[in-house]
């Protein structure tokens, strides 16, 4: 375990997202499906996707909610809807 800790503490990142990425969980399948559409369907498009980083941070919000309500206005093709369901649908149990 020692030798883990040591290996752990000589890790650089050289963005806030690649140290994000490295600490967070992997995007729903739901997600990525979501992401490989618009970027084969939309292409000039693909840009405007939340991602996997906003995405995490929108359900966590969600979740925070009272009762699990969210109002989403405006929608591109469902990826940060997608995510405010997912921290909805935790804040309703």
């Amino acid at each position: 375990e020692e030798e883990k800790k040591e290996e752990s503490e000589d890790v650089t990142y050289s963005t806030l997202d690649d140290y994000s990425s490295a600490h967070s969980t992997e995007a729903a399948p739901l997600l990525r499906e979501i992401e490989t559409n618009t970027a084969a369907f939309l292409p000039s498009g693909a840009h405007m996707v939340s991602g996997s980083m906003q995405g995490s941070l929108l359900s966590m919000l969600a979740s925070t909610s009272r009762e699990g309500r969210i109002l989403e206005i405006g929608t591109f093709t469902g990826y940060a809807t997608a995510c405010f369901l997912e921290g909805a649908a935790a804040a309703g149990r």
